[in-house]
């Protein structure tokens, strides 16, 4: 039996390595060094790519099985256990003697026609990036893996498919296991984020309460428990974003994902729903600068998501949201005026329907703008992150006049004056 015999993880044959595989532990002798050079050429630009090393040709083979979205690897996603007796658990256990035997007959092909260093031991030349780089996390959770479960050892089918339900059910399966921060598009659906911001807690200063609140909050609700949605509101420039990237970064361990939509994409939240309630991680629903005009209507898509739809929002979805605004939809002194025939008779009822959606937030926390302590705090704090070494009162003179010539006090207008100052230097 070749790859093409595969089921449970067929999937994996739609990528070029596989079906070159297979043609070349099948092809005559003749064609055989072709072959094995066409295979050679796609493992390159894939090592590249995805960051692999060592025995280069089992790693691309890990790293398509352990990001296959397939029922087995869905239903351990899940935290169902599959049954050893099930046709599903049997599958998998013949389609993993299918790839090994691949495998095992690749390997040696290449180790005929002079190829073993592509098998074997292969040392990628793409230069290292920063350890907490998307790119350089991902390849060291494969390496891990790949160290400690071998398609080539002495471990059994049946072992290598327990190692596998466990990878599936703490990490997840397809992208869900290779990114902690997704957008949403109408055509793809989930996607990716490939170069999203790895800023952690302990990067955030000030704002303690906040923090301590919308902390504690994600952690029931990454535990299973009851949790509230969420609404960051305040000043521009004070960290409500950031904070709620850096919980997608600290739990990403632990299940949690981050999912940010853009208010244009409101009336989609039923097909975003839908697609992600199936799935084994917990996600959080980020919303960016939530606000809308009066004549605005699309936040009645999400009022009534969050209470009052008969559709009721799966459990393992929760939503947080910033906003310049604490009331979100912006309210005129005409709303609370009855002295115009032209205006509805009912104002306060007009009014309430605006205050709604800010209202089904469970929490609200508010983010004041820092006051010139913090503001300084903040920037002592990132001039020692980035390694500049400075006289503190000659720094913090040099912070004042920029907060007055430029955007005032913010961590954002801090953050910008620390790029002006390295650039200075």
């Amino acid at each position: 039996m070749n790859l093409n015999h595969l089921t449970v993880f067929r999937r994996i044959m739609e990528h070029p390595i596989p079906r070159s595989l297979s043609e070349l532990v099948e092809c005559s002798s003749q064609e055989g060094e072709e072959k094995a050079s066409q295979l050679v050429a796609l493992l390159i630009r894939q090592s590249e790519k995805y960051l692999l090393e060592g025995p280069v040709l089992e790693a691309w083979l890990w790293h398509r099985i352990l990001g296959d979205v397939n029922a087995f690897s869905m239903n351990c996603e899940n935290g169902w256990q599959v049954p050893q007796e099930s046709s599903l658990y049997q599958g998998v256990l013949r389609d993993l003697h299918i790839i090994r035997s691949s495998l095992a007959a690749g390997v040696e092909c290449l180790k005929t026609y002079g190829l073993a260093e592509f098998a074997v031991q292969y040392v990628r030349c793409a230069k290292k990036r920063a350890d907490t780089s998307p790119a350089e996390h991902r390849a060291k959770v494969l390496k891990e893996f790949c160290e400690h479960h071998s398609l080539t050892g002495p471990a059994t089918d049946e072992e290598l498919a327990e190692s596998l339900a466990e990878y599936y059910h703490r990490q997840g399966c397809g992208i869900l296991a290779m990114f902690p921060m997704f957008r949403w598009d109408r055509e793809k659906g989930l996607v990716g984020v490939e170069n999203y911001d790895t800023i952690r807690m302990e990067d955030l200063v000030g704002y303690r309460y906040q923090k301590e609140m919308l902390i504690a909050n994600t952690l029931a609700f990454v535990q299973g428990k009851e949790a509230n949605n969420v609404l960051l509101a305040g000043a521009g420039g004070t960290g409500k974003s950031s904070a709620v990237k850096a919980l997608a970064n600290e739990y990403f361990d632990q299940g949690l994902r981050l999912l940010e939509i853009g208010k244009d994409q409101m009336d989609q939240l039923p097909q975003v729903l839908s697609y992600i309630a199936g799935r084994g991680k917990r996600f959080i629903l980020f919303i960016d600068d939530l606000s809308f005009e009066d004549f605005e209507t699309d936040y009645k898509y999400m009022k009534s998501l969050l209470e009052g739809s008969v559709e009721k929002k799966p459990e393992n979805v929760v939503f947080y949201a910033t906003s310049n605004r604490r009331h979100i939809i912006q309210q005129k002194w005409k709303d609370r005026q009855t002295e115009h025939y032209d205006e509805e008779v009912h104002g306060i009822e007009a009014m309430n329907e605006k205050l709604s959606l800010s209202q089904r937030f469970g929490l609200t926390l508010t983010y004041p703008v820092p006051n010139q302590a913090l503001y300084l705090e903040i920037v002592h704090f990132l001039a020692e992150k980035n390694g500049i070494i400075e006289d503190p009162k000659t720094l913090e003179r040099a912070a004042l006049q920029w907060s007055m010539e430029q955007k005032g006090f913010s961590g954002r207008s801090a953050r910008q004056f620390i790029l002006y100052y390295q650039q200075k230097k």
